[in-house]
C-alpha cells in the first residue's frame, strides 16, 4: 500500500508493479480506486510501473508519505486467472464468461416454471443483455425488486453476487421459508451483466477495464455507464469530459446504448419499488442523491431499510457495511443509475451496494470471496425485502 499522509490529510494508493495489456493512449491518468471524502481520509490509486518513481516523488514533495497496500496487482490477477474455472460448464462459485452466464439463465428458465428470461437489448458489440424474472405467478399488482451487476466491467464480484441471488431465489437450495414468503409479496428481476462488452474485455485483455467498449476518439474507448444516466447528468461532477479517463461520462446523457437499455427497463416497470445497483468495493449500502449532498425527502425510509440490510450482513460473516447518502458516505457523482431510478422512474428504494472488501484485494477479488460475499449480501437482501414488506404494509 502506498499510504500518503501529512498533518492535513492521509491517503492510500495501490501500485501496479507488473506489466499488463493496455492500449496506447495519450498521457494515461492515474487509476483512482477510492477517493477521499474528508481530511485524514484515504484514497486508493493504482500506479503503473513506469509511473511509480515520479508519482512517489511528487507525493513526497507535497509532504505526504506513500505506503504500498498491494505491491503487485498483476500478481493477484494472475493468481485468479490461474485458479479460474475454465470448464465450459457454469458454476455459481466461479467467475464465468458472459456466454456461459447467458446460457445458464436460459437453462434455468427452461427447467424452472418460476423463471423467465428476457433481453433488455444488445450492447454496442452485439452481446445480449439478459435478465430473469422470478415469480410464483400468484397474486396481482405485486411490487417488484430489481438488482443488477457488472455495470463496471472489472467488478466481477458484483456479477457473481447477482448470480448468487438468482440461484437462491429460483432454486431455494436450503428450502428457506423466507424466500417462499418473499415470492408471495414480490416479483424479482435480476441482470447479472449490464456491461457485457466491458466485462469480456476485462477477462481477455485488461483486468482493470471499467467502461464499456464503444470507441470515443482515436486510441480511447469507452464511457463510464454509471456517469451516463439522464438525471442531472454532469461530467464535471464526479465524472470527466476526457474520453481517456476512467470516469468519462460520455458526450451527452444517455450517449451509450447500454445506458438506454437500462433506462428503458427501469422506467417501463412501474411496479418496481426497490433497485440495487451492485458494485465493488468498500462495503457500503448507500442511497441517492449522488449529484448533490441535499438529502431526498424520504431519506429516513431509505436509511432505515439500508440499516436492516447492513445488520443482517454483519451477522453473517462479520463484515460491517456503512449506510448513508451517496455524497456523504462515498463521493459525489452525477449521472448514476440509482439517481436515475429514483429521480426519473420513481423507484423509491434505490441503492448502490458496494461489496467486500475495504481494500485488501480491492477490485481484484479472489475466487474465495464468491460464496461468502454471496451469502452475506443475500442475507442483507432478504432482511431488506422482509423489512420492506412490514415497513410499506405490503
Amino acid at each position: 500500500m502506498l499510504s500518503l499522509s501529512s498533518t492535513a490529510s492521509k491517503f492510500t494508493s495501490k501500485s501496479h508493479l507488473s506489466p499488463k495489456p493496455t492500449m496506447v493512449k495519450p498521457d494515461p491518468p492515474l487509476d483512482i480506486w477510492k477517493s477521499p471524502r474528508y481530511l485524514n481520509e484515504t484514497f486508493d490509486v493504482r500506479v503503473d510501473p513506469e509511473q511509480i518513481t515520479d508519482f512517489v516523488n511528487d507525493i513526497e514533495a507535497l509532504g505526504l508519505k506513500a505506503n504500498h497496500w498491494i505491491t503487485d496487482v498483476q500478481k493477484l490477477i494472475d493468481e485468479i486467472s490461474t485458479g479460474r474455472d475454465r470448464r465450459a460448464t457454469f458454476s455459481i462459485g466461479a467467475f464465468n464468461d458472459h456466454a456461459s452466464i447467458n446460457a445458464y439463465l436460459d437453462s434455468l428458465a427452461s427447467a424452472n416454471p418460476h423463471v423467465t428470461v428476457h433481453t433488455m437489448g444488445n450492447s454496442y458489440e452485439g452481446r445480449a443483455i439478459k435478465y430473469v424474472k422470478i415469480s410464483n405467478n400468484l397474486g396481482v399488482n405485486k411490487k417488484a425488486i430489481y438488482a443488477d451487476g457488472g455495470i463496471h466491467a472489472r467488478e466481477w464480484l458484483a456479477v457473481t453476487t447477482v448470480l448468487y441471488f438468482i440461484d437462491q431465489i429460483a432454486n431455494n437450495p436450503s428450502r428457506d421459508r423466507t424466500i417462499d414468503a418473499l415470492l408471495g409479496k414480490f416479483d424479482f428481476y435480476f441482470a447479472p451483466v449490464v456491461n457485457p462488452d466491458g466485462y469480456e474485455y476485462s477477462r481477455s485483455h485488461d483486468r482493470m477495464w471499467r467502461k464499456n467498449r464503444r470507441p470515443v476518439i482515436s486510441g480511447c474507448h469507452g464511457v463510464d455507464l454509471n456517469r451516463n444516466f439522464a438525471y442531472h447528468w454532469n461530467p464535471d461532477n464526479g465524472g470527466s469530459r476526457n474520453p481517456c479517463e476512467e470516469v468519462h461520462a460520455g458526450t451527452h446523457a444517455t450517449s451509450e446504448i447500454e445506458t438506454k437499455h437500462l433506462q428503458n427497463f427501469l422506467c417501463s416497470h412501474s411496479n418496481l419499488i426497490a433497485y440495487l445497483n451492485v458494485h465493488t468495493y468498500g462495503q457500503y449500502w448507500i442511497y441517492p442523491w449522488g449529484y448533490t449532498p441535499i438529502l431526498p425527502a424520504d431519506y429516513r425510509d431509505l436509511d432505515h431499510l439500508g440499516r436492516s440490510a447492513a445488520t443482517a450482513i454483519r451477522h453473517t460473516h462479520g463484515r460491517t457495511f456503512t449506510v448513508g447518502e451517496d455524497t456523504r458516505v462515498l463521493y459525489a457523482a452525477a449521472g448514476g443509475a440509482d439517481d436515475y431510478a429514483k429521480g426519473a422512474c420513481g423507484v423509491k428504494y434505490s441503492y448502490t451496494v458496494e461489496l467486500r472488501d475495504t481494500g485488501l484485494h480491492g477490485f481484484v477479488a479472489p475466487t474465495s470471496y464468491i460464496i461468502p460475499a454471496g451469502e452475506e449480501t443475500f442475507a442483507g437482501f432478504k432482511a431488506f425485502a422482509t423489512e420492506l414488506v412490514h415497513y410499506e404494509h405490503l
